[in-house]
């Protein structure tokens, strides 16, 4: 009984576990040295606008957790960018059944739709850069699918989840 109670147990924590950002950086750039960053942006009065300030306000709280000072863009040793793009997510909803009888010798074929059902994924990128030469030197991306908020508290609370899971790897000061 128990030899099967722990397989399960690590099936089900594996199911669980949150999500993880996908990182990549270039190693031959010294992130010791950077003290500074300027957070640069899209400020457009659209739809996406509340929730690129939350994002900037989560990434700003994030980066001076880990001992780095917001500056002016002239003054940043490096800069901090975000882009964020929703997109729905339509599970194939067609299946296809082949039958054969038994006693009577019958062969059957059905085709059917199920009613499926669709969820929207958010994905956020955020991207480091050598004010010098432009080139990135950290990255990462998370995709999630995207919760119904009743609340702006819930999304702030959302973003500060978000961009803390991205930032979790960036080197601290």
């Amino acid at each position: 009984m128990f030899r099967y109670l722990l397989p399960i147990l690590l099936i089900l924590l594996a199911g669980c576990s949150a999500k993880k950002a996908n990182i990549d950086y270039d190693p031959s750039f010294n992130i010791a040295a950077l003290s500074t960053f300027a957070l640069i942006y899209n400020k457009d009065d659209d739809y996406s606008a509340l929730n690129d300030e939350r994002i900037a306000e989560s990434i700003t709280h994030e980066m001076q957790t880990k001992g780095y000072v917001r500056a002016a863009e002239y003054e940043a040793d490096f800069y901090i960018t975000f882009h964020s793009l929703i997109r729905e997510d339509v599970p194939s909803n067609i299946g296809i059944g082949l039958g054969l009888g038994g006693f009577s010798n019958g062969l059957g074929l059905s085709l059917g739709t199920a009613k499926g059902f669709s969820s929207d994924k958010g994905t956020l990128f955020i991207n480091m850069l050598d004010p010098a030469t432009g080139k990135i030197f950290w990255y990462a991306k998370l995709t999630k699918n995207i919760k119904s908020f009743q609340t702006p508290q819930q999304r702030i609370d959302y973003f500060n989840e978000t961009v803390s899971t991205m930032l979790k790897e960036f080197p601290a000061k």
